[in-house]
């Protein structure tokens, strides 16, 4: 029997569920946040595969701001108290695809 989250549709792998927008998409669409926990601050996991419990999150700033104001990342890191994650803005604003589309091109 499978588990809920590794539900999967054929060819796009295991479903995940956006902490933002609470969508579900394969996870290959999305980027994982780790709790840094000597830090008490939240991290990209680029890779995927840091230890831990992770948070799944579409790769834009839009979907960054929706977890931070509904306070849901603490939540889903089952975070014992405040976690810094003033460094996550300048990844997504950095790796956002709808920033990078709306970005006027060279010719």
């Amino acid at each position: 029997m499978s588990r809920r989250n590794e539900t999967s549709t054929p060819g796009n792998g295991p479903l995940r569920t956006c902490t933002g927008c609470r969508e579900r998409a394969p996870r290959s669409a999305l980027v994982r946040l780790v709790l840094d926990t000597a830090a008490q601050r939240v991290v990209v996991d680029p890779g995927r595969d840091a230890p831990g419990r992770g948070a799944w999150l579409h790769p834009s700033q839009e979907c960054l701001d929706l977890a931070l104001k509904r306070r849901a990342l603490p939540r889903a890191l089952r975070a014992a108290g405040p976690v810094d994650t003033g460094g996550l803005g300048g990844w997504f604003g950095q790796h956002d695809p709808r920033e990078a589309s709306d970005a006027p091109r060279e010719h």
